[in-house]
């Protein structure tokens, strides 16, 4: 079976797959749901690929990472891949078997190449996960989105099988040497020290266990957000909490580590292979990340970024007009704030707020919470509820 993957590869060489097609051959293609890159490891990509018996897949795509990225697949499956340009000239794979082939592909040749305004996860963000640890729930445990390495030396130390768990989108950040180098992997190289001041400028801090519980039972308790250093974000902050996700590893000359402090040391076997760090990690008195672990690092985040060191928020998963919270993890784009005498709702990914009043403020309260019927609402707005319910309807689908 054959299978053609029209990518588009950003500036810092994100991979986003535009247009996937498979068929018994070049006349025959019809089309594939496509691949996220920034979810699935190379291993997730290639069991997808024998599901469908696929046994030749045309990559078609310009960038300079697509070239490292389909070598590699070249020497660790038994899928034979070759990459093209938009041009449709041949980069890599065998040519004798070319002239029929590049005729039959001018045929069906689309515009994939879309105007992308900008990267599907900036370079900052992609850094501060690594550092924070705090990572999406939906990148599974164990597949790993990025890579600290200390030196360009200990690139050889990395074991094959850890890339072939690495997430497509993957990051290597590597310290203590200017020269781009560790051409041989797939992933998006960027050296670290050349981004010290970005770092900087997110203002991270560290905190130990018991200081960061005292901020998040004060949040779960009563909705404050105390932060006066502005702060973004707290270094290691999954692993401080002793969180269940790993999604990064750092190779420092003595070891490799779960975290950027370097207080985790998985191993100093640097020939470990991937399995046998997922099982030294196994043996860590870890904890399931709960909702309330989840959404803390996000409130700090909005509160800086709002410029606020002291703030009231309302979420699902705190207590301000109500004590009761969800435990289950949700997802939700609203949330309420309280600065001094001011009231707002502040829509999470357009970065906006809306002034309201305190009413409001607690209808969202009910409504992130699944309580619009309970009979506490109708306790706290005896009369005209179903009016003050009609108006937040009416509010939230215009804001939507």
């Amino acid at each position: 079976m054959l299978a053609v993957g029209y990518v588009h590869e950003y500036r810092h060489g994100m991979f986003h797959m535009t247009k996937h097609l498979i068929g018994s051959n070049l006349s025959e293609l019809k089309s594939l749901e496509l691949f996220d890159f920034n979810l699935n490891t190379v291993n997730d990509f290639y069991s997808f690929l024998k599901f469908y018996h696929i046994t030749e897949y045309i990559v078609i795509c310009d960038g300079e990472r697509i070239y490292r990225f389909v070598r590699f697949l070249n020497s660790n499956y038994n899928i034979r891949f070759h990459l093209l340009n938009s041009q449709l000239d041949i980069q890599i794979g065998n040519k004798q078997l070319y002239p029929n082939f590049i005729r039959n592909m001018s045929s069906i040749k689309m515009n994939h190449q879309k105007h992308f305004s900008q990267e599907t996860s900036s370079i900052k963000n992609e850094l501060q996960l690594m550092l924070t640890g705090h990572y999406p729930l939906n990148i599974q445990e164990n597949r790993i989105k990025h890579l600290y390495v200390e030196s360009a030396e200990l690139f050889e130390h990395i074991d094959n099988s850890v890339m072939k768990n690495c997430i497509i989108n993957a990051v290597v950040f590597y310290d203590k040497s200017m020269i781009d180098t560790g051409s041989e992997l797939f992933p998006i190289l960027i050296n670290f020290q050349r981004m010290k001041e970005t770092v900087k400028s997110m203002n991270l801090i560290y905190r130990n266990e018991q200081e960061v519980l005292t901020f998040i039972h004060a949040f779960k308790t009563t909705g404050e957000v105390f932060n006066p250093q502005y702060t973004k974000g707290m270094l290691d902050y999954t692993s401080i909490m002793n969180i269940d996700r790993n999604n990064r590893l750092f190779y420092y000359n003595d070891g490799i580590y779960r975290d950027y402090h370097k207080k985790h040391l998985i191993t100093n076997k640097f020939k470990a292979d991937f399995y046998e760090l997922v099982n030294y990690l196994s043996f860590k008195n870890t904890k399931i990340m709960t909702p309330l672990l989840r959404v803390y690092p996000m409130v700090l985040n909005i509160s800086a970024i709002l410029k606020e060191k002291r703030m009231y928020m309302i979420t699902p998963y705190n207590a301000y007009f109500i004590k009761d919270c969800l435990t289950k993890h949700k997802n939700f784009n609203l949330i309420g704030l309280v600065i001094g005498e001011a009231c707002y709702v502040y829509d999470i990914y357009k970065n906006k707020n809306y002034k309201v009043n305190n009413a409001f403020l607690l209808l969202l309260e009910f409504y992130l919470k699944e309580k619009m019927d309970s009979l506490d609402l109708q306790r706290y707005i005896p009369n005209k509820l179903e009016s003050f319910k009609g108006t937040f309807y009416e509010f939230i689908k215009k804001i939507s």
